[in-house]
């Protein structure tokens, strides 16, 4: 097969994986991997992440930001002419859900739940989170299929909502390694205690609940971007990076050809 860049366009960023052969087995290399904002594109990072990839090569793009994917497709037919470019439609991939609407569902949620079935074949069936501008609490069912979920609003939504929302709250810039004490001393940590242990709290009670129907044994499994969550859920979970970026892969590899 040949070489492969997945892209996840995110709402806040976009996110690039190289697959050097096609080949989904293994973890990506940091070097193999790039994560900028819109802004970025044609920095010298996008250069040198695009210097080291064949000329050929097949970019295939799933995007939840329409702005951000129109400006990395006019880049890459001016920086790459050689490059073949699919963009991924919900519909074309090999997973199946009972969800009305399938088409409208993010593609970014479908893609790391396929992941999840793919890589982690005994877990079905199984939860699945990734956290971003929205957090994302999915579910696989045990035939396989993307049963549905939940989006709430991520940590930094949260914070320019409260400051856009109020007239005297400050924005605050949430830090998922370093958690604040739940007893803010000032407004600003009493921001920060709210937003961050009331997410936590909040995926917490999701889980139980789904459990309560999926069983309560039910493994959970977090996206490399919501790794800090890992660290204060007190339950088992698998972290696994660039699962969207592998569920592109996957997609590719499947017999929905693109």
């Amino acid at each position: 097969m040949n070489s492969l860049v997945a892209v996840d366009v995110g709402n806040s960023s976009i996110k690039l994986g190289w697959f050097p052969d096609g080949c989904t087995s293994g973890e990506l290399l940091p070097s193999q991997v790039l994560t900028l904002s819109e802004e970025e594109l044609a920095s010298s990072s996008w250069n040198a992440f695009c210097a080291m990839i064949a000329a050929n090569s097949h970019w295939v793009i799933a995007s939840v930001n329409q702005s951000a994917c129109d400006a990395l497709t006019n880049l890459l037919k001016t920086d790459c002419p050689s490059a073949k470019i699919t963009h991924l439609q919900n519909l074309m991939l090999p997973i199946s859900t009972k969800l009305d609407s399938p088409e409208l569902i993010g593609t970014d949620r479908l893609l790391a739940v396929l992941a999840v079935r793919e890589l982690f074949p005994y877990a079905r069936p199984a939860i699945v989170i990734d956290s971003g501008t929205a957090v994302t609490v999915d579910v696989l069912d045990a035939q396989g299929e993307f049963a549905g979920g939940v989006i709430m609003p991520g940590s930094a939504l949260i914070a320019r909502a409260l400051n856009a929302g109020t007239s005297q709250l400050p924005e605050v810039n949430p830090d998922g390694q370093h958690p604040p004490s739940a007893i803010g001393i000032n407004t600003s940590e009493a921001i920060s205690a709210g937003i961050f242990w009331g997410l936590v709290g909040s995926i917490k009670e999701l889980i139980y609940q789904q459990r309560q129907t999926l069983g309560l044994d039910t493994p959970v499994f977090i996206s490399g971007g919501g790794r800090w969550l890992a660290r204060h859920l007190n339950m088992e979970c698998k972290v696994t990076a660039h699962l969207c970026l592998h569920g592109i892969a996957i997609a590719v590899q499947s017999e929905w050809q693109l």
